[in-house]
């Protein structure tokens, strides 16, 4: 089937899905997870799939496709948009990076798990203690942040690895770490998420007691250096930021599309009149809307013009790898500035929390304190703007 039928199935089964989730909101949140049926839908679709190249199952879409679909999914519900995000990244970062070719096409090809897709959720901030052992490692620690976690049948987990009692050093003399692949059963979830915003991401701790991982199941986290394999589609791995850039984009635009609703349908008490002929409402609206459009185009042009070098099998100049660090960072900053915009305009509409307005506020604060896109990261874009190496090296 030619990629475009892909694409065009994919989008609108993912576009039958919205209206229920955009009902599913309050259920989403009291929960703190997804529903089982909204996991399933987004698998069946190909959500989950959408990174993956082809010869590991995938659809093998190209990441602004990619964006895109996140974007529309965070936009009626920034939870299911961020869960969505990780269960298609993490597919990637294993495939690109699990050295030995017969590991991974076992691994998304094999039959152990016939009857369900492959969803690897887990915490890659290096945690814990990996034991070298005979054939493997002994994996013992707590992490944290494990977004999908309730969801996902393995798990990808960095840790330090030791050598007995004694980290095990790189050539400068620091301490190593690594992303260990295992089956989501030797976990213990931590209910942990208990949070301001993003609420139904679960995204809990999770303990793990001398768990052995075989040698082919561990692999270098994409910020550690390129993939080594030989599919274009795999050279680029700086996936994840743009991918969670989508999302807060995605919530950035349920705001202004819920400014836009409010006053189109608000009277202003005092005066009898309605919202929508208050000058300085009609102004913010506006403002909100050049927030996230000049946003977007600004993150899917760098986007696609790395993409394209990508599969000339050129190098992205580091300039273009500032514009695009630049980018995804801005677009998290503007989502912020746009929903926060929104949320005071509308006036004490916005306070109740049937209010999508108040979930949107609530969530795109809680995804513009993850690391890898929080303001701070805007400096790698200047440095590369200046020809200099970023500290994040995924870019």
């Amino acid at each position: 089937m030619a990629v475009g039928s892909h694409v065009n199935q994919l989008q609108q089964a993912v576009e039958t899905l919205l209206p229920a989730i955009r009902e599913a909101a309050v259920e989403i949140d009291d929960q703190r997870t997804l529903p089982e049926w909204l996991v399933q839908g987004l698998a069946d679709a190909g959500v989950f799939r959408m990174l993956l190249g082809k010869e590991q199952g995938g659809l093998g879409l190209d990441p602004v496709t990619t964006a895109g679909v996140i974007e529309s999914i965070s936009n009626a519900n920034g939870s299911a948009g961020w869960v969505a995000m990780i269960l298609s990244v993490t597919p990637f970062w294993v495939a690109a990076y699990i050295e030995e070719e017969g590991a991974c096409r076992d691994f998304f090809e094999g039959d152990s798990q016939p009857d369900q897709p492959v969803l690897i959720g887990g915490s890659q901030v290096p945690h814990g203690r990996a034991l070298k052992t005979n054939g493997g490692w002994r994996l013992t620690g707590q992490w944290p942040f494990a977004s999908a976690c309730n969801h996902a049948n393995w798990v990808s987990t960095g840790s330090w690895i030791y050598e007995g009692t004694e980290p095990i050093l790189n050539e400068s003399g620091s301490p190593m770490w690594r992303l260990f692949l295992s089956p989501a059963s030797n976990c213990r979830i931590l209910d942990t998420w208990r949070t301001t915003g993003l609420r139904g991401t679960g995204s809990h701790d999770y303990t793990m007691e001398d768990v052995f991982v075989p040698d082919h199941m561990v692999m270098l986290h994409p910020a550690q250096g390129k993939s080594s394999r030989a599919e274009r589609h795999y050279r680029y791995p700086g996936m994840a930021v743009p991918m969670m850039s989508a999302v807060s984009l995605g919530i950035g635009q349920a705001a202004v599309d819920g400014l836009n609703r409010l006053l189109r349908e608000k009277v202003d008490r005092r005066s009898s009149r309605p919202a929508s002929g208050d000058l300085d409402k009609l102004s913010d609206l506006a403002k909100t809307e050049f927030l996230v459009g000049s946003a977007r185009g600004y993150l899917y042009e760098n986007l696609s013009q790395i993409w394209a070098l990508v599969q000339d099998g050129k190098e992205v100049p580091m300039d273009l790898r500032g514009r695009f660090r630049t980018a995804c960072t801005s677009a998290v900053t503007a989502s912020v500035q746009a929903v926060d915009l929104a949320y005071a305009t509308a006036g004490a509409s916005s306070i109740y929390t049937s209010s999508d307005l108040e979930r949107c506020f609530r969530d795109v604060h809680t995804a513009a304190a993850h690391a890898f896109i929080r303001p701070i990261t805007l400096a790698d874009g200047g440095k590369m703007l200046l020809g200099e190496e970023p500290d994040f090296m995924m870019f």
